[in-house]
């Protein structure tokens, strides 16, 4: 089985006023290496024509990554597929910044179109999705600034359990929201039956290519039908909950309650941990 992760760089939109978070530039890069533990499969990074001179230096000449393996790709998001409908709402009174690109989010559906679909599964996996805010110190390894990033649970098996677990659904992984609220949705009307008691992330998400279109459609619907509506901004979770709730026969969810883990939540007790599964169990179960 041929597997092809999609992932992105882009570690300075904020100053560009794309939101994006700050200081993430080693952040992501370590992260990314991490992931790429999963030798089973090709990664695909989009970045900016700023980045890619120093990506490629950081991943081939510093840390010998084969260039067959991980390729890199320029692509402008002020001109991305959903320009059209962002610029117009950034002069909205209920428009912000944040620190989460929007031009990316959405990018995160839209790029699969520029595939050609020779891999017979495709994921998205967010660049910095390997970070000590996830996963618990005795997952974490390697030297100075990378111990934060570096894990053990991003490897091959978890790869093979990944794509034994999607069989022919479309994975996505499903938080919590009713004991521990994270996360509002878009307006009730836009649900078949009303359900806010999961969130959508988007981190990682993916399965066999020939499931993706119709979520890419639906996905790309949802958004130009509700943003002129609402005139505000969702992030793509708010877009894929909906998409789950509407949908639930496409997809096939790992599920979690908590982001915390039991080194980054000093004030939690035994008990909470036990009642409150982390995300990172997602990850720990998928190496069994």
């Amino acid at each position: 089985m041929k597997v092809k992760i999609i992932t992105c760089i882009y570690s300075d939109l904020s100053s560009l006023k794309m939101g994006g978070r700050t200081h993430r530039k080693d952040h992501y890069r370590f992260s990314l290496l991490s992931l790429m533990k999963m030798s089973q499969a090709d990664f695909l990074c989009y970045t900016s024509e700023r980045e890619i001179d120093d990506l490629k230096q950081f991943f081939y000449e510093t840390h010998n990554i084969s260039k067959e393996r991980l390729k890199f790709e320029v692509y402008d998001l002020t001109n991305s597929d959903y320009a059209d409908v962002l610029n117009p709402m950034k002069g909205a009174p209920s428009s912000f910044v944040s620190d989460r690109s929007y031009e990316i989010q959405y990018s995160k559906f839209s790029w699969f179109r520029r595939e050609d679909k020779s891999y017979d599964y495709y994921f998205w996996f967010d660049a910095g999705l390997s970070h000590t805010g996830l996963i618990p110190d005795k997952y974490l390894s390697g030297n100075g600034y990378q111990v934060y990033f570096e894990s053990s649970l991003f490897n091959d098996k978890f790869l093979e359990n990944l794509l034994n677990f999607a069989e022919d659904k479309f994975v996505i992984v499903a938080k919590e929201n009713s004991r521990n609220y994270w996360e509002g949705t878009v307006d009730p009307q836009f649900y078949e039956v009303y359900d806010n008691s999961v969130h959508i992330i988007g981190g990682f998400f993916g399965g066999k290519k020939e499931l993706w279109d119709q979520v890419v459609d639906t996905f790309d619907g949802y958004v130009k039908k509700i943003l002129p509506i609402q005139q505000r901004f969702f992030y793509e979770e708010h877009f894929m909950s909906l998409m789950y709730q509407n949908h639930k026969e496409w997809f096939k969810p790992l599920s979690f309650d908590i982001w915390w883990h039991e080194d980054n939540h000093k004030e939690g007790t035994k008990e909470f941990f036990e009642k409150n599964k982390s995300f990172y169990k997602i990850l720990e179960e998928l190496n069994g």
